[in-house]
């Protein structure tokens, strides 16, 4: 009998392995390059979303460094700038590896009290797509979703902001405008707050402190509550919390004291220690140096008189003016009297330059704003200093830096009498004897009281002054 032996299917099954694997090779190969492609397309989109921020950051950043030149160096402030009537743009060439741009247009907004200005930066950045110009994962839109293609908003023809909303984003101007290539843009607001003088510290000093006399004090009140009156011993007292601001800094180890400080105490590596007379936080580390004063660059045209004040000068400006746009008056000797008058019932602004010493007295009549920027000493009597409405902020005086740094100016204040004012001067040796009482506020490069005057800061002056920095108080990122 013939048996009949199973034939062998090993040839069929290898074929059908090798089937197999080559469908699963090409799904898998097909997967793969919809992924790489995707992932190319969306890697390239995030980057230039991420790019086109730095962009605008960039741009914001020059923008910002142009506004603190307005004080520091207000000849070249936007020197490089298009005027445009209402504020100032730029748009640099491109930058970085990927030809990154920018634009940016800068406009003053807001005037404060003391006349200085807030500047609003927008600021654009664009960054090229430099990958496929095609859309990514997600495109879905509906009333739960935003896919990120959307997210990311890719310009490849058109710009859409303009489309949308106008090229200032105010729906003013909407037009298709094409674009040169794919890109993707992102829009940053920032606003840049002027940096005021003072800020809850009674006296600033960039050498050295000696003050004040052992029967002396600083303290601080704030005058939107009232007039002075001593609190800084009653806790219980309403405003208490105001009392203890008469902060006392100093930029150097140089430090004396022997009176009463009712605030906080800074040195730049002193030795200063926790005693009786401070009653406040102590800082031995506190670094800060003070810029040189220039005068403002945005003050209007002088009126022709007066251009002296010798002898007795009553001043009554033809107009009230504002904290922007203020009477101006350039005087060559101040050894007089002057007296400065309301215009009528309005508030009154008045700004005189004196092109030398002050050696005579003034007296600011109540609801008139004065600020006094000196070039030279300042040589008065307390008594001298009148300031009716007995607001620190309504009479300041602003020392203009010498030229040579090496030059110190002077601030020399005698007995008798009392005073409300402020004095910034970063380049003045300052010297008050006797005892004076004073409220208000000072900057200067040393400080030396050998007397007992009494200090009182008034807190209301935190936001009052002439602009000696800027800072950047808000950013946004424009998301549409």
């Amino acid at each position: 009998m013939k048996i009949l032996r199973p034939k062998s299917e090993k040839g069929s099954v290898l074929i059908c392995v090798l089937c197999v694997i080559l469908i699963l090779s090409l799904i898998a190969g097909n997967v793969l390059f919809n992924c790489i492609t995707r992932y190319n397309v969306a890697s390239g989109q995030v980057r230039g979303w991420k790019e086109s921020l730095y962009a605008a950051e960039a741009g914001g950043d020059v923008a910002y460094a142009e506004i603190r030149k307005t004080v520091s160096d207000p000849t070249h402030a936007f020197s490089t700038w298009t005027n445009t009537g209402s504020g100032y743009s730029y748009s640099p060439a491109a930058f970085g590896r990927d030809n990154l741009t920018t634009s940016v247009a800068v406009d003053p907004f807001y005037y404060d009290s003391s006349g200085n200005p807030w500047y609003r930066i927008r600021a654009k950045g664009v960054a090229p797509v430099l990958e496929l110009t095609r859309v990514t994962m997600d495109d879905r839109i509906n009333s739960s979703t935003r896919g990120d293609s959307l997210l990311r908003k890719v310009d490849f023809k058109y710009d859409h902001f303009i489309a949308a909303y106008g090229p200032n984003g105010d729906n003013v101007g909407k037009a298709i405008v094409g674009v040169a290539r794919p890109q993707i843009a992102r829009r940053i607001e920032l606003v840049a707050a002027p940096v005021t003088p003072f800020g809850d510290t009674a006296i600033r000093a960039s050498t050295s402190f000696y003050g004040p006399g052992s029967a002396g004090m600083v303290d601080s009140y704030n005058s939107a509550n009232g007039a002075y009156y001593f609190a800084a011993n009653n806790p219980s007292d309403p405003h208490y919390n105001d009392s203890h601001s008469g902060s006392v800094a100093l930029g150097s180890a140089d430090f004396t004291v022997k009176g009463d400080i009712y605030g906080n105490v800074s040195t730049n590596g002193g030795a200063v220690t926790a005693n009786s007379r401070i009653h406040g936080t102590i800082d031995n580390t506190v670094p800060f140096t003070i810029p040189p004063y220039v005068l403002p660059s945005n003050l209007p045209l002088p009126q022709a008189s007066p251009n002296k004040i010798n002898g007795n000068v009553s001043l009554t400006p033809s107009a009230a003016g504002t904290s922007a746009v203020p009477n101006y008056y350039v005087v060559s000797s101040y050894t007089g009297s002057l007296t400065v008058n309301q215009v009528g019932t309005a508030q009154t602004y008045v700004d005189i330059h004196v092109t030398g010493d002050i050696t005579g007295s003034i007296d600011v009549k109540p609801n008139v704003h004065v600020k006094l920027y000196f070039d030279g000493n300042v040589a008065v009597k307390a008594r001298d200093i009148v300031n009716e409405s007995g607001l620190a902020a309504n009479l300041q005086f602003y020392g203009i830096s010498p030229t040579d740094p090496t030059t110190t100016q002077s601030i020399d204040i005698q007995s008798p009498g009392n005073y409300s004012a402020t004095f910034y001067a970063p380049s003045a040796a300052t010297k008050i004897w006797g005892n004076p009482d004073i409220t208000g506020a000072i900057v200067c490069k040393t400080f030396y009281e050998n007397g007992n005057a009494s200090w009182h800061y008034d807190r209301a002056l935190n936001l009052v002054g002439e602009r000696t920095d800027y800072r950047i108080a808000s950013y946004v990122e424009d998301m549409r």
